[in-house]
C-alpha cells in the first residue's frame, strides 16, 4: 500500500458504511477489517497512516503512535460559554447568533466548535490535508454533551483554503477566521504533534489575507502565538488575551463596502 495518502477501518463496533464515506469525501482508502488483527492491518498498511473508527471514538495510528480524535481545549471553552463565560475568540470576532462563519485552516476544529456554539449556524472548515480531515471529522461526529449539537454544525471540506477563497462571491461569509500554523513548536502536547504532520506550513501571505476580507463581510480573525511576529508583519496589532497569554488574535476590516 505504499503511496497510499491514508487508510480509514473499523473496530468491532463501528460501521463499515461510514468508513466508505469518509474514504470517499477526504480521498482515503477504506479497508474492511475482515477478522484481521489491528497489528496486522498495521503491517499491511505499509507505513501509511491508518483511521480506525468505532462506535464511540476514532484514533488514528501513524508513525508508531495512536491518537485519539479531540477538539482539545475547545470542549471545555464550549462548557464555559454555556455558562455565560465569552470565549476570548468568540469575542475578538464579534460572533453573533445568526454569523455565517468560514473556518478557513481547520485543523482539529476546536475554533470551530467554538464559533458553531457562539452563532447557532453552520460552519465550514477548511481543511487540506484528507487524513486530518477525516480524523478531525469523526472526532466531531462523536462529541459527547454539550459538544455534540456544534460539532454537528460543522462542515468539514477538504480543500485548499487559498484556492477556495479565490472562488468565492464577495462578503460569502459574515467572518472568517484564520489560524495559520504556529512557526515555534511550543509544548502543545501529542495532537498538535499530528497536526504539525500533516498541517500547511507555508505561512499566511498577504495575498490571502486580501482575498479573505474580501470574502468576509465584517472581517477576519488572524489568530497567533502571542510570541510570534506574523501579525505584525501582516500588518494586524496583536491582541493578547486575558485567558492565555500564549494565544494573541489580529483583526482585519472588510474590504467589501
Amino acid at each position: 500500500m505504499r503511496g497510499v495518502q491514508g487508510i480509514v477501518t473499523t473496530a468491532p463496533s463501528g460501521d463499515s458504511a461510514e468508513a466508505r464515506e469518509l474514504g470517499e469525501r477526504f480521498g482515503l482508502r477504506a479497508e474492511a477489517r475482515d477478522g484481521r488483527t489491528l497489528a496486522a492491518l498495521l503491517r499491511e498498511a505499509d507505513g501509511a497512516p491508518v483511521l480506525v473508527l468505532a462506535a464511540r471514538r476514532a484514533d488514528l495510528y501513524q508513525d508508531e503512535r495512536a491518537f485519539r480524535a479531540s477538539v482539545g481545549m475547545a470542549f471545555l471553552r464550549v462548557l464555559r460559554a454555556r455558562k455565560g463565560e465569552v470565549d476570548p475568540l468568540a469575542a475578538a470576532a464579534g460572533l453573533h447568533k445568526g454569523d455565517r462563519v468560514l473556518d478557513a485552516t481547520l485543523g482539529l476544529g476546536g475554533d470551530a466548535l467554538v464559533a458553531a456554539h457562539a452563532t447557532g449556524e453552520r460552519v465550514l472548515g477548511l481543511e487540506r490535508n484528507g487524513v486530518l480531515a477525516a480524523f478531525t471529522q469523526a472526532g466531531l461526529r462523536r462529541l459527547q454533551k454539550h459538544g455534540r449539537d456544534p460539532g454537528r454544525l460543522i462542515d468539514v471540506q477538504r480543500a485548499d483554503h487559498r484556492d477556495f477563497l479565490r472562488a468565492q462571491p464577495d462578503g460569502s461569509f459574515d467572518v472568517v477566521l484564520l489560524d495559520p500554523m504556529f512557526r515555534s513548536a511550543g509544548d502543545a502536547g501529542p495532537l498538535f504533534d499530528l497536526l504539525r504532520a500533516h498541517a500547511e506550513h507555508a505561512p499566511l501571505d498577504p495575498e490571502t489575507l486580501r482575498e479573505a476580507r474580501r470574502v468576509a463581510r465584517r472581517g477576519v480573525l488572524v489568530k497567533d502565538s502571542a510570541s510570534s511576529i506574523e501579525l505584525g508583519r501582516l500588518g494586524l496589532v496583536p491582541k493578547l488575551t486575558r485567558r492565555s497569554a500564549s494565544i494573541a488574535f489580529g483583526w482585519a476590516d472588510s474590504l467589501v463596502k
